[in-house]
């Protein structure tokens, strides 16, 4: 049965994520999600139903444009494929109702990493639409926690809320006070504050530490190739992003080790 709801999650997921990549290029340039029609990069030609199948689209047109043979980026493939593989970990972790939040928490956070990557921003669109979610699962856990299972409370959502906006919001006011620079952008405090409506408080320090553990090693790995230099900006959103799934899967576990030692 859970092999089931898996393989259809795969499926949903790949839908999601084409959808997640007109997302990804549309929402920074300003245009409409829906019109015009989905079109070659290169050579604007609209494109058709076979041309629009995830995956199977790019592998059978060997990732190039069926009109104008320009290469297509192999990065539409990866986003598909991780939406598909996320989402069916979402419904493993979570055979319940539950999945149905939390794969849309998953699908924001995707296209929230793309954009972060390539603009250095995180737009206010994409985290209505997480806070609206979240805000549904809470109240849906209320009043039916059988079908809900780890939907936060309203406290702990609320004080999730805060733990995961007032930790950023505090560091980027030191750094411009130290260092009279930005440490984070807004864009980050909000994306957090949105998580911790999902995770509640505990789950959202957890979060952080996973974020700023994989950041800084991947920080340090790319001063010592000489790929940036100090000071130099780096997205941050996809390791908050990462750092959140990391949480959700494995933070209770590891906090509770931690808190084995003493």
């Amino acid at each position: 049965m859970i092999w089931g709801k898996v393989f259809f999650a795969v499926i949903y997921g790949l839908i999601f994520g084409s959808f997640a990549n007109v997302l990804i290029y549309r929402i920074p340039r300003s245009m409409s999600i829906v019109k015009p029609r989905s079109g070659c990069p290169s050579c604007g030609k609209t494109l058709t139903a076979p041309d629009l199948i995830p995956v199977f689209s790019w592998l059978f047109l060997r990732g190039k444009c069926r009109f104008c043979k320009e290469r297509i980026s192999p990065r539409y493939v990866l986003v598909e494929l991780l939406c598909g593989g996320l989402f069916a970990a979402m419904v493993f972790y979570s055979p319940t109702l539950s999945a149905i939040p939390l794969v849309l928490l998953v699908f924001v956070l995707v296209v929230v990493s793309m954009i972060d990557i390539d603009t250095q921003e995180i737009y206010d669109v994409l985290l209505i639409f997480g806070v609206a979610v979240g805000v549904a699962w809470v109240v849906a856990g209320h009043f039916f926690p059988a079908a809900f299972p780890y939907s936060p409370g309203w406290v702990d959502a609320l004080i999730g809320l805060v733990a995961g906006a007032l930790p950023l919001f505090l560091l980027d006011k030191l750094t411009l006070l130290i260092l009279k620079k930005d440490g984070f952008g807004y864009g980050d405090v909000k994306l957090m504050a949105m998580v911790g409506i999902f995770l509640g408080w505990q789950l959202t320090f957890m979060a952080f530490f996973f974020a700023f553990l994989g950041g800084g090693v991947f920080a340090v790995v790319l001063l010592a190739r000489k790929k940036v230099k100090r000071g130099e900006y780096l997205a941050f959103g996809p390791f908050l992003c990462a750092g959140t799934l990391l949480s959700l899967w494995f933070g209770e576990a590891v906090l509770s080790a931690y808190l084995g030692l003493f």
